[in-house]
């Protein structure tokens, strides 16, 4: 039987490392993402921060949060349909026109006296539709402007952009929020979304192949389809059964996050700000070092690595009795959180053919964030009731011991912790 490799590229190094933002088109929705990205991590600070004052409950913060990324479940199989029909760009440039517009809104509310409860939770739906939408959007343009031999390095360095975000976007809104309040904290999300509208405007027409059934087949017919195209491929498949594992145990801590800070580390506000701060530092560091090592002969070691720190990490900080040691532990939990999702990312886009790449990200989306979401919000009402430490290891654990009962029994996931594992047989080919 025919084999192929899935993931074949060169070690990154060097200047090689940045490569793909030699492409003018590339570099612009680059630039694009990294301050929209920004414009999320600020929501994630500012909204939390907001909601816990607001209500002092975990319970809304999470929900809040969940509205954020929740609506993937509704929307991803429509914001897969478009991508494949329409100009991607110009979808891009709207949804983060329309997250600009919910954020300014937040701000004007706030500024006003006028926000309430009910109205932050409609106003966290509007952005989190949007927000599908600029995901899907974004990872099918990524794998449509640069060369196919390129996309390896292209994901990862979009990686290191939304990544470095997370970082970047707490970095700029924590002493906005500090100082100001939460009504100027917004205004800066509105004005980092509109300058991610701006840049995406240059990124130039990208369409995919128009087909005939595409044009007759319903939403529902659409997704099966997908669902089924997936199935046909054994390894992409099984990454995303093990990344909905590792965002529901894992990255569904969020919610949870700011109580954490306050109740268990007694810290303050600066001190929540900081630490998101450090895990998007991390999340870059190690995005940076697979842009580095992004060979084949890497890839099962940095996949080890990944999985057990990602477990680890969160375990640790779970327990860190200070500050300092969440901040450590958070470093670790970020990157190697970052380094797995990065790894699964792009064997996922590069599986699948430039005409399916919407539907079959939107499906991975939809796959993966609904657990995340759904996890995070649960948790954060636990931690109303429950210590936040207790609840942040027992999904550090979990998630260590429920990989290694899936590992026994997938002999395709024991294959990623070898190097020969990176590949895959030729399967027969659906037809986009």
């Amino acid at each position: 039987m025919r084999r192929h490799r899935v993931l074949r590229c060169c070690p990154v190094i060097g200047a090689a490392a940045l490569s793909s933002l030699q492409q003018p088109r590339y570099r612009w929705l680059w630039f694009s993402n990294v301050a929209g990205s920004a414009g999320r991590w600020a929501l994630v600070l500012v909204l939390s921060a907001q909601l816990l004052q607001l209500t002092h409950s975990s319970f809304w913060v999470g929900l809040g949060l969940f509205l954020t990324q929740g609506p993937v479940v509704l929307v991803a199989p429509f914001s897969g349909a478009l991508a494949d029909r329409f100009d991607r760009r110009t979808l891009n440039v709207a949804s983060v026109a329309a997250s600009a517009f919910t954020t300014g809104l937040f701000a004007a509310m706030t500024w006003l006296g006028l926000m309430t409860l009910p109205a932050m939770l409609a106003l966290s739906l509007l952005f989190g539709m949007s927000f599908v939408f600029q995901m899907t959007l974004r990872s099918t343009l990524v794998a449509s402007l640069v060369p196919r031999d390129s996309l390896v390095n292209a994901v990862s360095l979009f990686q290191v952009g939304t990544q470095g975000a997370q970082l970047l976007g707490p970095v700029l809104a924590t002493p906005v929020l500090a100082a100001f309040g939460p009504a100027p904290a917004w205004l800066l999300c509105s004005l980092l979304y509109t300058t991610a509208a701006a840049l995406s405007t240059m990124v130039g027409e990208a369409r995919a192949q128009a087909r005939e059934t595409d044009r007759s087949e319903s939403i529902a017919d659409r997704l099966s389809r997908s669902l089924r195209y997936l199935r046909m491929r054994p390894l992409a498949w099984t990454a995303i059964l093990a990344v909905t594992l590792h965002c529901s145990l894992t990255m569904a801590y969020q919610g949870m996050l700011p109580m954490f800070v306050a109740m268990d580390l007694g810290a303050g506000t600066p001190s929540y700000g900081a630490l998101l701060a450090v895990i998007g530092f991390g999340a870059m560091t190690a995005s940076l070092a697979l842009a580095r090592w992004s060979g084949e002969r890497y890839r099962s070691t940095l996949f080890t690595v990944a999985l057990i720190g990602s477990g680890l990490g969160l375990s640790i900080l779970a327990v860190a009795p200070n500050t300092t040691v969440a901040y450590a532990a958070g470093f670790v939990a970020g990157g190697t959180q970052a380094m797995f999702m990065s790894l699964t990312l792009a064997m996922i886009q590069s599986s699948v053919a430039n005409e399916f790449r919407g539907r079959a990200t939107s499906l991975y989306q939809m796959i993966t964030l609904t657990p995340m979401a759904v996890f995070g919000w649960g948790m954060g009402g636990l931690a109303d009731v429950a210590e936040p430490r207790p609840l942040m290891l027992a999904g550090g654990t979990a998630f260590l011991i429920v990989m290694a009962i899936y590992a026994w029994r997938s002999p395709w996931l024991r294959g990623l912790f070898r190097p020969t594992g990176w590949e895959q047989a030729a399967l027969p080919q659906i037809p986009a």
